[in-house]
């Protein structure tokens, strides 16, 4: 069903390795954020004496907000907790629910926690932290800070933070899936107490991992700016040795682009040669309505704007489809 998408990617691929072979060009190193472990780089530490004066800001308000956002990370035990009665559901209806397309949904959820938990953002939040002390535990850090993190040391944890954004927005469009899935049960009259209970879950999670999304937005844009005084902990050679095999680039805009094409991609390789538009893709993130346009303008798909919200809570409930 999703030929047509794939021969275009396929295509498009072959070109690219056409025109680096022409050239005779390696091809870019791979971001930080598509990695699951990238090495740290060397040099994290350095004396703050080499901080970049220049720029205007308050460093010390910065560090607070750092610790704030170091403590919001670690504070998620509603989060945890429905991923723990998810998991206690998914163990006690296995051998029953299996076969089923909304057991599955459920899985992927599990699996997308289970990517989200291995980044430790939490981890890497202290991690940074740490290095304005060049401590190992917290409570080493008191007093006035004698040490900054390199440039690259803090391009580090933003690209970490993209990979969690990307972990989260893939988890909201698989709740989004999961609390539809079963939400069918309720026009069928199948399991009802455990159709309540899934939706009940994918809804609170829903909306925590819109608090969480937006919350790491707002820490990777503070870092951003705050970047900008920390000076790279490498030599200028050795700076670009490094920049050739490792990319650590960090713009104001990278989040933001990573999340867009993240969502575009998600929605090619669900959508259909029926359904030309993935529903919970289109819902879960605001980010692709203009592709979304551009779709609808591409194969004529038209839509009611008056009734959009009526009949997807009608599709919601076992209904026909939107488009």
């Amino acid at each position: 069903t999703t030929f047509v998408h794939k021969k275009r990617l396929f295509f498009f691929d072959s070109e690219q390795k056409i025109i680096m072979s022409l050239t005779n060009t390696p091809p870019p190193p791979p971001p930080y954020y598509t990695q699951l472990n990238p090495p740290l780089p060397t040099n994290l530490v350095l004396s703050n004496v080499r901080i970049n004066k220049k720029i205007d800001i308050d460093h010390k308000e910065q560090l607070d907000r750092l610790r704030s956002y170091l403590t919001m990370f670690r504070e998620r035990q509603s989060f945890w907790i429905e991923i723990a009665v998810l998991d206690r559901l998914h163990y006690k209806n296995l051998n029953q629910q299996r076969p089923f397309h909304r057991f599955k949904r459920g899985m992927e959820v599990r699996r997308l926690v289970k990517r989200l938990k291995e980044l430790a953002i939490d981890k890497e939040m202290e991690r940074l932290y740490l290095t304005f002390w060049n401590a190992k535990m917290l409570e080493k850090c008191t007093g006035n800070s004698n040490y900054i993190p390199s440039k690259e040391c803090i391009q580090y944890t933003m690209h970490r933070l993209i990979g969690a954004a990307l972990i989260l927005d893939k988890l909201k469009v698989a709740l989004i899936e999961t609390y539809r899935a079963n939400s069918t049960l309720l026009r069928l009259e199948h399991f009802v107490s455990m159709a309540i209970v899934y939706m009940g879950i994918c809804s609170r999670l829903y909306h925590l991992s819109h608090i969480w999304v937006n919350q790491i937005e707002e820490c990777y844009h503070m870092l951003y700016k705050w970047s900008q005084c920390f000076p790279s902990g490498f030599k200028q050679k050795d700076e670009k040795v490094f920049a050739a095999s490792n990319n650590l680039v960090c713009e104001a805009d990278t989040l933001k682009l990573a999340r867009i094409q993240s969502a575009q991609n998600t929605m090619r390789s669900k959508s259909s040669y029926q359904h030309k538009i993935h529903l919970e893709s289109y819902m879960a993130n605001p980010a692709i309505i203009a592709k979304v346009q551009e779709i609808k303008d591409e194969f004529n798909i038209k839509s009611n704007d008056d009734n959009d919200d009526d009949m997807m809570d009608f599709e919601d409930l076992g209904g026909k489809d939107f488009f």
